[in-house]
């Protein structure tokens, strides 16, 4: 007598034994031999959460995939190019551009059902790079052109982290709908913690997409040269602001520290989109801090604890990698490292406005030792309000310049930079 068959653990199913290194029945095989083999990517329209079993008729193509993928199906088993293509439903199946904004080609896009926080920090992440190319945009510069980077001096490079202030707001908002369920001194205090260590993990990102440890990049598009430090400590006019051996001597070394705490590390590792995104996701919900609330603490921990979970998911089913735990303890010992960098960040603004070796503007002075105004996460001018928000929305793949005139946009952020320090009542 035959025993009965075991059930497809995709959709359970009568199965048609192993396939692809699970149980699976030959419609669920079928589907996960096309999808791998045409590259196909699914798009889930209820955020990842929908029944995969044998009562559902047109199961949803990308939860179902998704779960062949968590059952153990494994693409390298896929013989690629079997099937003649055929064609899907545009509504639901979308092909998307495989090159989107340069610095983030490495991106695997993948379905919600793992990773549904990395993935939306990944979309936003895309619309913010859109938006810096307007907000950064140089006076005379045509947007719609590609500009040559350049060597940024001191107080650029300042006005270029002060921009940004409220764009990562804007960023961190829209990638973790948990943000908004915290009260505002809450959300000052986890940001202005956030912020800094994020500017030089972004540093350190750019530096691996453009393999060279020796610029750190901007969000501009700019950078600083750590090789001649005088050159980052001259005057608007390009005039130097000390000698070359007194900029070598006092800032050399800083610049020696950023290379090798986090810039040599995260090259060596090759940090990939997704990896970036943990790390920044760790930073921003650290907990212990002095001042937080244990409502914030849990819910700390709890975001933390969700982005891990979605990492060796990553780590899995899209790089493969044999040793999940390994690589993500190689990632997580970054994190004292970068503490050390943004202490150094620190000490060296603190050095330059106690000696006066450069005029620190007061508001910079203030975000770096840790002060936000209250207009950081405060209700804005409605019609820049308006315009940032329908650029958040606008389709990820979209150049956003072809959509608005961004210069209202653009004057909002300078004058939101301008306010973040400067009614001293209004900040921490």
């Amino acid at each position: 007598m035959n025993s009965p068959k075991k059930p497809c653990s995709v959709c359970g199913e009568p199965g048609d034994g192993a396939h692809f290194g699970a149980e699976a029945c030959r419609a669920c095989a079928a589907f996960f031999r096309r999808s791998v083999a045409l590259g196909k990517v699914y798009v889930c329209r209820a955020m990842g959460s929908c029944e995969i079993q044998k009562n559902v008729r047109c199961m949803c193509r990308s939860c179902r995939y998704a779960k062949c993928i968590a059952v153990g199906m494994r693409k390298s088993a896929v013989q690629r190019h079997r099937d003649v293509p055929i064609k899907n439903s545009p509504s639901e199946e979308i092909e998307l551009p495989q090159k989107i904004v340069p610095i983030i080609t490495d991106i695997a896009v993948t379905s919600d059902y793992g990773m549904p926080t990395l993935n939306l920090m990944n979309e936003n992440y895309l619309v913010m790079s859109s938006l810096r190319t307007v907000i950064h945009n140089r006076q005379g510069d045509n947007i719609f052109t590609k500009r040559e980077p350049r060597a940024l001096a001191y107080k650029e490079a300042n006005n270029v982290h002060l921009k940004e202030i409220g764009v990562v707001a804007d960023w961190v908002v829209k990638s973790f709908p948990d943000f908004e369920r915290l009260i505002l001194e809450q959300k000052k205090l986890v940001y202005r913690n956030f912020f800094l260590p994020f500017i030089i993990l972004e540093c350190g990102y750019t530096c691996c997409l453009n393999d060279r440890t020796d610029h750190l990049y901007l969000p501009s598009g700019d950078y600083i040269d750590c090789t001649r430090p005088e050159i980052f400590y001259n005057d608007q006019n390009g005039h130097p602001l000390m000698s070359v051996e007194d900029a070598v001597r006092m800032f050399g070394p800083s610049f020696d520290i950023y290379r090798r705490n986090i810039l040599d590390p995260m090259r060596r590792e090759k940090v990939d989109a997704y990896e970036f995104f943990t790390l920044c996701s760790l930073v921003l919900w650290d907990h212990g801090l002095e001042g937080q609330t244990e409502d914030c603490a849990n819910l700390a921990r709890l975001s933390r604890d969700r982005i891990l979970r979605e990492v060796l998911f990553y780590y899995r089913t899209q790089k493969n990698i044999e040793d999940p735990s390994m690589r993500l303890a190689n990632l997580l010992v970054l994190l004292p490292a970068l503490q050390r960098s943004v202490r150094r960040f620190q000490e060296d603004v603190e050095i330059t406005h106690v000696f006066n070796v450069s005029s620190v503007e007061e508001k910079f002075y203030e975000l770096v030792s840790g002060r936000l105004a209250d207009t950081v996460f405060a209700i804005e001018d409605t019609e820049a309000k308006i315009i940032k928000e329908e650029a958040w929305e606008m389709p990820k793949q979209a150049d956003l310049t072809q959509y608005y005139d961004y210069s209202q946009y653009s004057s909002s952020i300078d004058n939101s930079a301008s306010s973040c320090s400067s009614s001293s009542s209004t900040s921490l």
